[in-house]
């Protein structure tokens, strides 16, 4: 067989050359590179045939548009040429080429396929999202573990809200009440925690957000990293105040009545006890002192007295039972209480 005239098309009918391309026989491999050595000008074509035997089993889809193109023209010239030439001296062999075809047919179609897939655009998927809610009413603590990693521990009378999943963005929670959060860190999506017409702003830190409707007050206390506290409802004239980054062991302290953030350190017994099941007082009034026992066991409290106390409530309570508080404080703020056949608590 005289390989010297060896063209794309007879590569790709050469059984040799098939099984040299696979490596499937050593014979086969030692002539075909001796030969290829000898032959450098046919080197282009055989390369050509090796790379289309290689994409019929799809492990090689380098081929362009372009080169699909090409590689068709140049086969079809080569069947015209030859075409041609046996006219002139012998009759026409159609088989030849029908053979040539079969094996590159397959090739064409598929690389074709394989393109239109590649490049065709693909349909935006609608990710469905759903609101989530986890409230706690009186007495109950919980908590919350979000779909990125970050923990939320939502005090009484608390509720926390938020689209699942996430956007690709941003992550965004609705806070009415009080929680604790430590955020997972991603830098590619802040967490962002809005209570009223403040909106809390982090990438991975821990920190308490107090927020109770009838407050008056919105106080975010940075434990660990940083926090950006901004104010969505600014109306005055000097902006400066409008964003304010806290660090740890300091706390944004935002004033419905005035419409101004400020910032100062914060005592971390007083601000984060309630997390650690620790109920705190501070010279605190009786108002203030019924407000956060009904908060923390769940139970109404009624304050017949009229008289004022003559000494603020002071005490660190970790985890005791109700009437244990109420026999704590009585002596040094002088009151009296009673427990009534209804479950409610009277305060005389």
């Amino acid at each position: 067989m005289n390989f010297d005239n060896y063209k794309l098309s007879d590569f790709l009918m050469d059984e040799s050359f098939h099984k040299w391309v696979e490596n499937s026989n050593r014979e086969d491999e030692k002539f075909w590179a001796s030969w290829l050595a000898d032959h450098p000008e046919k080197k282009n074509d055989a390369d050509q045939a090796k790379k289309v035997l290689r994409s019929l089993s799809f492990k090689d889809k380098a081929f362009s548009k372009k080169e699909i193109t090409e590689l068709w023209d140049k086969i079809k010239s080569e069947s015209i040429l030859e075409k041609e030439a046996d006219t002139k001296t012998v009759k026409f062999r159609p088989w030849k080429y029908l053979k040539v075809a079969v094996v590159i047919i397959p090739f064409i179609v598929a690389a074709v396929l394989f393109l239109f897939f590649r490049v065709a655009p693909k349909k935006k998927q609608v990710v469905e999202r759903l609101l989530i809610e986890k409230s706690n009413p009186k007495g109950e603590k919980r908590t919350v573990f979000l779909s990125d990693g970050s923990k939320v521990k939502l005090n009484a009378e608390s509720k926390i809200s938020y689209l699942h999943p996430f956007d690709k963005n941003q992550r965004v929670v609705q806070l009415e009440g009080e929680a604790f959060f430590e955020i997972t860190p991603d830098k590619d999506r802040p967490f962002i925690v809005k209570t009223g017409n403040l909106e809390t702003k982090v990438l991975g830190t821990s920190f308490n957000i107090k927020a109770y409707p009838d407050e008056g007050n919105i106080m975010v206390a940075v434990k660990t990293g940083l926090v950006s506290v901004e104010n969505t409802n600014y109306k005055l004239p000097n902006k400066q105040n409008k964003s304010i980054v806290s660090s740890p062991m300091e706390m944004a302290t935002y004033s419905e009545e005035t419409n101004q953030t400020t910032v100062s350190d914060y005592d971390s017994l007083k601000v984060l006890a309630w997390q650690d099941g620790t109920l705190y007082f501070d010279n605190a009034t009786m108002e203030k002192f019924v407000k956060d026992v009904e908060k923390w066991y769940g139970v109404d409290i009624i304050i017949k007295r009229k008289k004022p106390i003559l000494k603020g409530i002071t005490g660190t309570f970790k985890n005791q039972s109700l009437e244990e508080i109420l026999m704590g404080t009585k002596e040094t703020s002088e009151f009296e209480y009673e427990f009534l056949s209804n479950g409610k608590i009277l305060i005389k």
